[in-house]
């Protein structure tokens, strides 16, 4: 799994001179989303921001926060990424992108005895690739359709990985896929 990362940021550097030349300007996404990690669907929210970064590499920054349950253990999890990606298009008209993000995965699992809350959890190291598309509705509106597949290390909490269906150990990968949709609101360069 350790080649996943390069291989996706090969494919992100590669894409980048296809790109339009066109200058995007930023846009700020905020909507619904669902993550299916191991056998447990969690619901929640994702807020991202994507920018101009310099010539066909742009940068994004996301957000996201999902609640779920399994076995009478109450899960959620919290992700902060950032890194670069391309996208591709015309402002104003359907924008498509794909990107490589890395960051913070803090995941939680607790449950509840007689008034008790019980908890683990963990931070640590994630990655995010996956990419989109924003469909416009006026010149600054759009709407985005997004999906994520997002890999991170757990850690050696043994109640986050029976809750998550990971395997035990140091040096063990949890992965989990990721699909949100809302709204996206373009600003900065003029179209």
């Amino acid at each position: 799994m350790t080649l996943l990362p390069v291989v996706l940021a090969a494919l992100v550097a590669l894409a980048a001179p296809g790109a339009a030349a066109e200058r995007q300007g930023a846009d700020l996404f905020a909507g619904y989303s669902f993550a299916q990690i191991g056998d447990v669907g969690r619901h929640g929210g994702n807020a991202a921001l994507g920018f101009d970064l310099f010539g066909p590499i742009d940068g994004f920054v996301d957000a996201s926060a999902h609640w779920g349950s399994s076995e009478g253990v109450s899960l959620s999890d919290v992700t902060l990424m950032a890194g670069p990606g391309v996208r591709f298009g015309h402002r104003g008209r359907t924008v498509f992108f794909v990107r490589v993000l890395a960051g913070l995965v803090r995941d939680r699992a607790s449950i509840t005895v007689l008034d008790v809350d019980i908890s683990e959890s963990h931070s640590g190291f994630g990655l995010l690739a996956g990419g989109g598309v924003d469909v416009p509705i006026t010149q600054t509106l759009a709407v985005r359709a997004q999906a994520d597949y997002l890999l991170w290390n757990p850690g050696q909490g043994e109640v986050n990985c029976l809750a998550i269906g990971c395997p035990t150990g140091d040096s063990d990968w949890a992965s989990g896929f990721r699909a949100s949709a809302g709204i996206v609101f373009r600003f900065g360069v003029a179209p």
